[in-house]
């Protein structure tokens, strides 16, 4: 692996989520809307998980994460396991969904 790329696991863990993001937004019963982002030029992902009942509530905010991959310098030795937390989260929003 070149040392400017981000690890396979990590691009793994990052399309994981991704892939959860869209059924959960889109499920006519479901009650949640997820924002993905990935900036490749910082080597972050961020994500945001809004509950739909909360869209008109001012003081309501959405839960977030923000996540360093490496090679980036601020990547924490944890980062990994971060975006495989996030994915868990996420996988619990769909019912019938295993955890990988």
């Amino acid at each position: 692996m070149n040392q400017h790329q981000i690890p396979q696991a990590h691009r793994d863990a990052i399309a994981h989520i991704q892939a959860l993001a869209l059924p959960i937004s889109t499920r006519v019963q479901g009650g949640y809307w997820v924002g993905v982002e990935f900036s490749g030029m910082l080597l972050q992902l961020n994500v945001s998980v809004s509950r739909r009942a909360d869209l008109h509530r001012p003081d309501a905010w959405p839960k977030s994460y923000s996540v360093y991959v490496p090679p980036c310098t601020r990547a924490a030795p944890d980062s990994l396991e971060q975006l495989q937390m996030i994915a868990r989260d996420l996988e619990a929003l769909l019912p019938g969904v295993v955890a990988s």
